[in-house]
């Protein structure tokens, strides 16, 4: 018999081993990517509740009686503490006053945001 040529399809181990590298590669960035979005979502989600008691501390500022200075207190938002300070200062422009407002994480003293406004002598 002559000789007969067998062909056989498939993939070498070279080829396998290669082809598992790219997608261990592509599933650790996707991995990577993930996590930094829940993260950020994390962050966001932090600033807007932070937003939410800056702006409840503004609003309580100008509902009340003018005093110069600082208040300082906590406040919870869907039962995470925040601590917050309120300044309150004169302005070039008399009876004109500027109110700024801190908020920071219950056991931290990074400010997440502060909020800026102004009132005049009067209450609201």
């Amino acid at each position: 018999m002559r000789g007969i040529e067998k062909k056989e399809a498939g993939f070498t181990l070279v080829e396998v081993l290669a082809a598992l590298l790219i997608f261990s590669f592509a599933i650790i960035g996707l991995t990577r990517s993930g996590t930094e979005s829940v993260r950020a979502i994390s962050v966001l989600q932090d600033k807007s509740y932070a937003g939410v008691v800056a702006d409840n501390q503004l609003i309580r500022a100008r509902i009340k009686p003018l005093q110069i200075g600082a208040e300082t207190g906590e406040e919870a938002v869907n039962g995470k503490p925040y601590n917050w300070r309120v300044e309150t200062s004169e302005t070039e422009s008399e009876g004109f006053y500027r109110l700024i407002v801190t908020v920071s994480e219950g056991d931290s003293d990074q400010v997440i945001i502060t909020r800026t406004a102004f009132r005049t002598d009067k209450t609201l």
